[in-house]
């Protein structure tokens, strides 16, 4: 059995799904102070690579609540989560569709979780020479910088 957010899925279950339908996803630019939040990602897909905090969502919650999930999974708290863009991104093994959400840190230290080992905050500055990190990542802190959000209260506070 899998775990998929508090329920459990058969494995067979699970594997027919992902072929057959994207995944939807949520991944959250957290922003402090003029940096943005990574974790080190220890699983498939994007194994080895620096990760935004996020991951599947559960029936029934909202992009906010998905992100807000995510983050205090990671042992951190954050504030206000706001839509920046959906990135479709295609695996061998599936096809996810992710909503990538801005969010305020708010309290607390990044712990290890099992999809990611350690954290790092980066300066803003920074994100171009983030390596290694996945494609779909790069993407959304790029669209992130061109508009101009990583310059707005989120990255200041």
């Amino acid at each position: 059995m899998l775990s998929v957010g508090s329920d459990l899925i058969r494995e067979d279950c699970w594997l027919e799904l992902i072929r057959k339908m994207p995944i939807p996803c949520v991944d959250a630019i957290v922003c402090r102070a003029g940096e943005f939040l990574m974790g080190w990602r220890v699983i498939p897909p994007y194994r080895n690579v620096w990760a935004l905090l996020g991951g599947r969502m559960i029936r029934g919650e909202s992009f906010e609540e998905t992100a807000k999930r995510h983050c205090r999974k990671s042992g951190i708290v954050v504030d206000s989560p706001r839509f920046l863009g959906v990135y479709p991104v295609r695996f061998p093994s599936r096809h996810d569709i992710t909503i990538c959400m801005i969010a305020r840190w708010k309290s607390g230290t990044p712990a290890a979780t099992p999809e990611l080992s350690r954290y790092r905050w980066f300066k803003h500055s920074e994100f171009r020479n983030i390596r290694p990190i996945g494609n779909n990542y790069r993407k959304m802190l790029r669209d992130w910088s061109k508009a101009g959000t990583a310059k707005t209260r989120y990255a200041t506070i």
